[in-house]
């Protein structure tokens, strides 16, 4: 029976790897696991091989295609992990969030409180024990609290 599936490997058109490819990135949109990626690059991969070398027996296809699913499941995840901090956007739902290392300038000031302005919208604003403002300076925020955001002078 392996013998058959290995030479019936054999007969198969690079092709065939581009459709196990695609369907398993298909697979992966559908269920969003993060996993399937990456035996779907392997086989896009075996694909070009076979391409360059259409002769390679079943077997070494299916090692080859082994290895190859591995080897690119521990590099993409070495990948995400280094440039991806794998928390997830907090801030997404959180409007005030979003406005933290921006710049704003202040409607009102008085005695560490009052309203600053960024994209035509006016927020409350707290600045730290010490600071005060003038009306048309610009502050930078640097936390946010609901619907007010603290603020500090530049």
């Amino acid at each position: 029976m392996e013998a058959g599936l290995f030479s019936w490997i054999e007969t198969l058109s690079p092709w065939w790897w581009i459709a196990l490819g695609v369907g398993l990135g298909a697979l992966e949109m559908l269920i969003a696991s993060f996993v399937l990626v990456w035996p779907g690059i392997a086989a896009i991969v075996m694909a070009v091989i076979l391409w360059i070398a259409p002769d390679i027996q079943g077997e070494l296809q299916v090692a080859l295609y082994a290895a190859l699913s591995i080897g690119a499941m521990f590099a993409g995840r070495g990948y995400v992990k280094k440039f991806g901090d794998g928390e997830p956007e907090t801030s997404l739902n959180n409007r005030t969030e979003q406005m933290v290392g921006h710049k704003a300038k202040v409607v009102d000031f008085d005695l560490g409180e009052g309203h600053i302005e960024l994209n035509g919208l006016r927020w409350s604003a707290k600045w730290p024990d010490g600071q005060s403002a003038e009306v048309g300076q610009v502050v930078k925020i640097i936390a946010a609290e609901g619907m007010s955001v603290q603020v500090e002078n530049i």
